[in-house]
């Protein structure tokens, strides 16, 4: 085989000739096409199985130790209530989703709020506060509400990721502001002392993206680059 341009004679399997950099054009031959796969490869579902059930051979191993401990050497849980719930927490946050061939995020979401609110209530009761009602709670539900709202969209609106994010950024950032808010009724602090800072940041990076999403060009050079 010789180059098509200079004729220099080319080794078998070149691409290029190597004196003029011509590509190499073979009539004869089929230009074999690299194949990549379609996807990453998803998790097995003996490989969840297995994660599920060593992680909670472990987290019933770590509750038995603490509660020996506590017993044995205070006559009562004294610590250990914040250990044996932070590892429930961790089994609910972590673990409990592995046990579902497909665990569903509208559903997960409001669960994993609801065992942080518990644990954050248990936290107030054993400490003699009275900050859940007013601040922990109404901040953990419109956290809830926020996140469910964003997984509800992206999972079954079609298309428009950019409005989405856009519109979540700006939420985030009303968020913040409302949760110096209740901060303020609960603990008596001044307004706008850090939140104004994270709305404005919140708030222009969504507004960029709701711009971005209404030109075209731009658009699609955005869903390119970061996958939306």
């Amino acid at each position: 085989m010789y180059c098509v341009k200079c004729g220099v004679k080319l080794q078998p399997g070149v691409e290029s000739c190597p004196l003029c950099h011509t590509p190499v054009w073979n009539p004869e031959g089929k230009t074999e096409e690299k194949r990549y796969p379609a996807s990453l490869p998803e998790r097995t579902r003996e490989a969840d199985l297995s994660g599920a059930v060593a992680f909670t051979i472990l987290s019933a191993v770590a509750i038995l130790v603490t509660l020996t401990v506590c017993f044995k050497l205070y006559g009562a849980l004294a610590w250990g209530g914040y250990v044996i719930l932070g590892i429930a927490l961790f089994y609910v946050l972590a673990v409990l989703p592995r046990w579902f061939r497909h665990p569903r995020g509208e559903v997960f979401v409001p669960v994993d709020h609801a065992a942080a609110a518990a644990y954050v209530l248990y936290i107030c009761l054993k400490t003699g506060g009275h900050w859940f009602l007013s601040f922990a709670f109404p901040v953990i539900a419109c956290s809830a509400l926020l996140s469910t709202a964003m997984v509800c969209l992206l999972k079954y609106v079609r298309g428009g990721r950019l409005f989405i994010f856009g519109g979540f950024l700006m939420l985030c950032g009303g968020f913040t502001v409302l949760v110096e808010f209740f901060e303020h009724l609960s603990f008596h602090t001044a307004m706008f002392r850090w939140s104004l800072y994270s709305f404005t940041g919140f708030f222009g990076a969504g507004l960029f993206l709701l711009i971005v999403g209404m030109i075209p060009s731009l658009r699609s050079s955005m869903e390119k680059r970061f996958f939306f």
